[in-house]
């Protein structure tokens, strides 16, 4: 309960300052690129420190990792507002810097849930969480168009760090031992020996490497997606970020049904379907964003893309925590959040570049081919399809 609650009020913080970054450099410089930077520096840590995270996860106590990362974002998210008005450059590095932090919390989050949640309970245990996830999508997306629209994004980035605050003491409260196995473990390998380990597991797992074949292709999709919903509403549609909230809104909605709906029927989801028709709907749900003609219209189809996008990733998710061993877990999951990842921030950054020379629509549509084709492909292979 208190790794939902801290979460829950971490990622409102979360979603603000996804609104705010963009909007004060593109209110700075006018350009896409630099907007659609911001968005691929949250994910570039990923690429460059996120198997050396896993290491480190693995190595020590996962709950105190995550405590330590919330504490190092919260003082960050407050220089941002203080050096907004004299240095762009030096919003860019805390936007980097506030990433990295997360490249380690991500996968002690992650490594931790199998910990404190009985086996049989994990598919339910993630649908939770991803339902606290997407209420904050609601509420966070709603609430930072409107703040940062009428107010400031000073304070969009002052109710991070609160947000960041309240996560560190959820967590330090959490009952929960590291196991003794693993951390034996942990200090009977050398760093970059432990780094091979995870690779290792990674590529010599058929299933899981074809599932992960699957998942970068798809997420090079989810990618060239991000900066799109952002210049749909300030540049096509003529609006404002309170526009980009309600797209981001409405994919919150989608997302908070479909994960009640996979938490209701948990015990009998099958995995590799909900991963394979959750992608391929995704993909659908972007081309109809193409067609629509208001920011109203797309509301829709962003809603139908969270319910997907809820049904895909907690069913990866699980089928991740379920494959690894606990030993391995924080270092296969850095690995591959470093492959998924850097595949992610490369395709934000094309996008926002082909976004300034490319009709916005047409970039949806290819989006949502990449996301579905993979998936579709996967439907073929019975290491996926058959999890």
């Amino acid at each position: 309960m208190l790794l939902w609650a801290g979460q829950f009020v971490s990622q409102i913080g979360d979603r603000l300052a996804w609104v705010a970054f963009p909007w004060l450099v593109y209110e700075a410089t006018g350009s896409t690129l630099g907007s659609g930077a911001v968005f691929a520096l949250y994910t570039l840590p990923y690429l460059f420190f996120g198997a050396v995270a896993g290491v480190f996860v693995d190595r020590f106590n996962r709950r105190w990792v995550m405590v330590a990362m919330d504490v190092l974002r919260c003082g960050l998210a407050l220089l941002v507002p203080l050096v907004a008005g004299w240095s762009l450059p030096l919003v860019y590095v805390l936007s980097f810097a506030i990433a990295t932090c997360g490249v380690l919390f991500e996968p002690a989050r992650l490594a931790i849930v199998p910990e404190i949640v009985p086996t049989g309970s994990l598919l339910r245990a993630n649908s939770f969480l991803a339902t606290a996830e997407n209420v904050t999508e609601i509420l966070g997306w709603a609430l930072a168009g409107v703040l940062v629209a009428a107010l400031s994004t000073s304070a969009a980035f002052r109710l991070d760090a609160a947000s960041f605050a309240v996560s560190g003491v959820c967590l330090a409260l959490i009952r929960y031992r590291a196991p003794v196995r693993a951390a034996a473990e942990r200090t009977a390998h050398a760093f970059f020996s432990e780094l091979r380990e995870g690779l290792s597991f990674l590529r010599h797992h058929r299933g899981l490497l074809l599932n992960t074949a699957m998942i970068l292709a798809s997420i090079a999709g989810m990618g060239a997606s991000a900066p799109l919903g952002f210049f749909l509403a300030v540049r096509v549609f003529g609006l404002d970020t309170a526009a980009f909230g309600a797209l981001e809104a409405a994919m919150g909605i989608g997302y908070f049904a479909g994960s009640l709906l996979l938490a209701a029927l948990a015990t009998r989801a099958h995995k590799g379907w909900t991963m394979i028709g959750g992608f391929v709907v995704m993909g659908l749900s972007l081309t109809i964003v193409a067609v629509t003609q208001s920011i109203w219209q797309a509301c829709v189809p962003y809603a139908l893309f969270g319910l997907a996008n809820a049904a895909a990733l907690i069913a990866v998710d699980t089928y991740l925590q379920e494959v690894i061993p606990e030993g391995l877990r924080g270092r296969v999951l850095g690995a591959r959040m470093t492959l998924t990842q850097g595949t992610y921030a490369v395709a934000v950054l094309a996008s926002s570049a082909l976004a300034s020379v490319v009709d916005v629509q047409l970039l949806f549509i290819v989006a949502g081919a990449l996301i579905a084709l993979p998936a579709i492909a996967g439907i073929f292979s019975p290491s996926i399809r058959d999890v």
